[in-house]
């Protein structure tokens, strides 16, 4: 069997065929999808360490190395799959700010060493370093020309790394990992024992609404401040913005069940919605020329 090719490995790392982010890149620009899928995929392989590495020192030293192949990445001489995309696929012809690359691994790195969140101020600190930033560069890659657009990426950042944790709250509390305000806890009457009950209880469900509350609140302020001109050229995050929304909707009605099992949007519903959303997009586009 061949080797898996960068490309390949990055594509299956950050944007596996029908996931909400396959189809949300499939909208963008296509000269920016292979930088976008290398992005997204270092993303996932930093942010993945402390959950995937029980070890304090060992997750150290892996945080360590990713400094260096950001390194190896901007000398030419990448080691990791995602690295040698990042140098292929990313880097050239491009004048991007390349610090938040390195925000991610400081945002894990205080994650690893402190990982309590007393409130959101500080988990709005840890998901700006490891989400925001790289949404900024997504939404730089897509381009745009009203400066308003920096405010879209932001809080688009927001409300997708806020979404993840809450979807992936039982994979995050089975590695020892709780991205959740301390603050909110006591508002909702939760202790972090209960969170491995497997149960979504009353107390857990208003927990899951406080944080829900606050995402679509990010993503209503990211969707409102696009302007008009610059629509059509983040399509891409738009739709990733109505999949996400679309899968609250459904977890709401469904009580949160997110201690219990996943609710994924199936392929298709995916496509459809992704679909419909960027060509919305593009009829929109007349208003802006």
């Amino acid at each position: 069997t061949p080797a898996m090719s960068p490309q390949d490995y990055v594509a299956a790392k950050a944007a596996p065929r029908g996931s909400s982010l396959y189809y949300s890149i499939r909208y963008a620009p296509p000269a920016s999808q292979p930088a976008l899928r290398a992005l997204f995929a270092y993303q996932r392989e930093v942010t993945e360490i402390v959950r995937e590495t029980q070890e304090h020192s060992v997750a150290t030293a892996k945080l360590g190395w990713w400094r260096e192949e950001l390194e190896r990445v901007f000398e030419g001489r990448a080691q990791h799959p995602v690295g040698q995309a990042m140098q292929r696929d990313l880097l050239p012809g491009r004048t991007l700010d390349w610090q938040p690359l390195s925000q991610v691994i400081e945002g894990v790195e205080l994650d690893l060493n402190y990982g309590l969140y007393p409130s959101f101020r500080e988990l709005a600190d840890y998901c700006h370093r490891v989400g925001g930033s790289i949404t900024g560069l997504a939404v730089e890659l897509c381009g745009y020309r009203n400066p308003q657009t920096l405010r879209y990426a932001h809080d688009l950042g927001m409300a997708l790394q806020l979404f993840t944790l809450l979807r992936r709250v039982r994979r995050d509390v089975d590695a020892g990992r709780l991205y959740m305000p301390e603050a909110d806890m006591r508002e909702a009457g939760v202790r972090q024992a209960d969170l491995f009950g497997r149960r979504t209880t009353e107390p857990i469900r208003r927990l899951f609404e406080l944080q829900a509350a606050r995402t679509r609140d990010f993503f209503r302020h990211a969707l409102e401040q696009l302007p008009a001109e610059d629509r059509y050229p983040q399509r891409s995050g738009v739709v990733l913005a109505q999949l996400y929304l679309t899968l609250l909707d459904e977890l709401e009605a469904d009580g949160f069940p997110l201690l219990e099992r996943s609710i994924p949007l199936t392929p298709i519903r995916t496509f459809w919605r992704a679909w419909r959303t960027a060509r919305r997009q593009r009829r929109d586009r007349s208003f802006a020329s």
